[in-house]
């Protein structure tokens, strides 16, 4: 492989770091993209920065949401702030009041981390897109367009995030390749155009079939989906939903499969997600996954996904677990005794997200027989049990038994329910066997057939298919045992409903809500407009109605969850804008710094 010499620390250092460092931290200045001549120009180099872009994904869904210098599984912070959640700990730590706690300053090393990732991720692919044209040992035109063209995903990919997180910013379309100041926003509207344009292209060279971890055809497929969703071209959503469901051998898993296909006490959405299964040839719902094994070089979170950890609640917490009789009823203890076992089953939660009771409990109304909430799939906060033993100062006369919650003094962070199969993951736990476990190694799925079917399903709707649109909302509750909508029912409403049930901890709910909220203004549908997009939208007034933490401003240790309309959009990190001197980079409404904007017409003059 041939590489340019040259004595400036750069891009290709941190690709040497990361192929020997899974906890290699990538995080440059935002927006200086300063990527010196000693990147990579052939074939085996570019497919050594494919598995970066590929690794650079991964980072959202595993590590340590509490490490206290960057949060890892940073995808926490778009259910935090949604319908489905908040963040767990105190504010000391963690955003409740968005009002005062986001601003243009906060650490966005712990709470901004899209930004951070999604330029990494952006000038990653950029170099790909500018390299590949005259990259050596190609063997085909083919297969420089199959590089050419996962290199346009993964810049979509984070494009279509960061748009619907931070919305206007930046375009950049090529590699960068010394440093420059003067970035100047873009619309939206024209990004997404523009990486629409670029997956049109994608979708024709990508390759069929890969290995487990890269990027095929019906990844792009289902992520240029996305994208005509985002436009409101509604149509065209649907037919590349189609594409991917028909026309590349995939499937729905209805039928047992895998690692524990014996064990008849367990269903097919148990085996969906066992941490052997995801990436299993003949498992057929799975269009792209990111791959973390004990041992792997390179894995984003070498110690494991820390799943207990981050999304299990505070049960040990003996001092806010009381037990009827005064005693503390839980315990985190390490080493074998009796009650070690609910320890290790549960592992050490901190709860660094809380579901909402529209998560806990609407959409739980009425589950009937489904198998996404039977004992196997989903764990109900009535199974925690007192675990202190006596000989550690628990009470006897409840130890094993059920906490009541009644005599527990924090049931925000320590008593709530949550999904098994994506949240209690032993696999290769190091902490198992007497130690205080956090969380095991497990696969990921990024894109999964039953989110096609729920994009195809909102993109019928918008279209007015309410038949069509029910038909593929069914085909995800009938999977799941489900009392299947009546015909011709399926709302708006539904289809959001089952994705919160089907998709928790695997798509990304606000940037979805988002989108819809910018579509409803777009059209003027409720009374939403472009216009005043900050100042009211369909996003605001959701997380309204269905998160009762922001919407009855819920006091927690020692302020209150506080949203406004203008979050709908994150602000824009206030050295970005300073730093970018011979440019302007407007920032979002609501956020200091606002009225300094320029119109993004008159910057496209520019």
């Amino acid at each position: 492989m041939k590489i340019y010499k040259n004595i400036t620390k750069g891009l290709a250092v941190l690709l040497m770091a990361a192929g020997t460092s899974g906890c290699v931290d990538l995080t440059p200045e935002p927006l200086s993209f300063y990527t010196p001549e000693n990147t990579y120009v052939d074939k085996e180099g570019l497919e050594t920065l494919l598995r970066l872009c590929r690794k650079q994904i991964n980072f959202e869904w595993f590590g340590d949401a509490f490490n206290a210098g960057n949060c890892e599984t940073f995808v926490v912070y778009e259910y935090a702030w949604s319908d489905l959640a908040v963040m767990g700990g105190p504010e000391t730590k963690e955003i409740h009041n968005m009002v005062t706690q986001l601003t243009p300053t906060t650490n966005m090393y712990l709470h901004l981390r899209y930004w951070v990732f999604g330029w990494n991720g952006i000038k990653y692919a950029n170099t790909i897109i500018t390299r590949t044209p005259e990259a050596k040992n190609m063997k085909s035109e083919e297969e420089r367009n199959a590089v050419l063209a996962e290199g346009y995903f993964h810049r979509a990919y984070w494009y279509y995030l960061l748009t619907h997180q931070f919305g206007d910013m930046p375009w950049i379309g090529g590699e960068i390749t010394s440093p420059k100041l003067d970035f100047n926003t873009t619309s939206r509207w024209t990004i997404l155009e523009n990486i629409k344009k670029d997956m049109e292209f994608a979708i024709k060279w990508l390759p069929l079939e890969t290995v487990k971890g890269a990027v095929n055809r019906a990844a792009g497929e289902h992520l240029l989906s996305k994208i005509y969703l985002a436009l409101g071209e509604f149509k065209n959503a649907e037919d590349a939903a189609t594409r991917c469901i028909e026309n590349y051998g995939l499937h729905l898993m209805t039928e047992r499969f895998g690692k524990n296909i014996d064990e008849k006490s367990l269903d097919v959405f148990n085996d969906l997600f066992d941490p052997d299964n995801i990436s299993r040839e003949d498992n057929k719902e799975a269009i792209m996954v990111g791959q973390e094994r004990f041992g792997l070089e390179g894995c984003s979170s070498p110690t494991g996904s820390k799943r207990k950890r981050n999304f299990v609640p505070r049960w040990f917490d003996g001092a806010k677990m009381k037990t009827p009789d005064g005693k503390q009823g839980t315990t985190d203890a390490s080493g074998i005794y009796a009650g070690y076992e609910e320890l290790e089953y549960l592992g050490r939660g901190l709860a660094k997200i809380r579901p909402t009771n529209y998560a806990q409990y609407e959409l739980l109304k009425d589950r009937g027989n489904d198998i996404r909430y039977n004992e196997n799939n989903w764990f109900d906060k009535s199974r925690i049990t007192y675990n202190r033993p006596k000989s550690k100062g628990g009470s006897e006369k409840y130890f094993g038994k059920p906490v009541d919650p009644k005599y527990c003094t924090d049931t925000m962070r320590c008593y709530f329910s949550f999904p098994i199969v994506k949240v209690l993951i032993d696999k290769d736990d190091p902490n198992k066997g007497g130690k205080v476990p956090i969380g095991g190694y497990t696969d990921q799925y990024i894109f999964r057939l039953a989110e096609t079917y729920l994009n195809r399903a909102e993109a019928r709707w918008w279209q007015g298919n309410i038949k069509g649109a029910t038909e593929d909302v069914n085909e995800i509750r009938n999977r799941a045992k489900a009392t299947p909508l009546p015909e011709s029912s399926a709302t708006l409403e539904d289809i959001l409903d089952e994705r919160a049930r089907e998709l928790f901890l695997e798509d990304h709910r606000k940037t979805e809500l988002t989108r819809i909220a910018f579509l409803k203004a777009k059209l003027g549908i409720d009374g939403y407009s472009l216009d005043n997009f900050s100042e009211k939208n369909w996003y605001y007034d959701r997380v309204m109605e269905k998160n009762n933490f922001f919407k009855d401003k819920y006091f927690y240790s020692t302020n209150a969850f506080i949203m406004e309309p203008y979050h709908v959009l994150w602000p824009i990190p206030q050295n970005a804008i300073e730093s970018n001197t011979q440019g302007r980079i407007n920032q979002n409404y609501g956020y200091d710094g606002y009225e300094d904007n320029i119109p993004v017409d008159e910057l496209d003059k520019r």
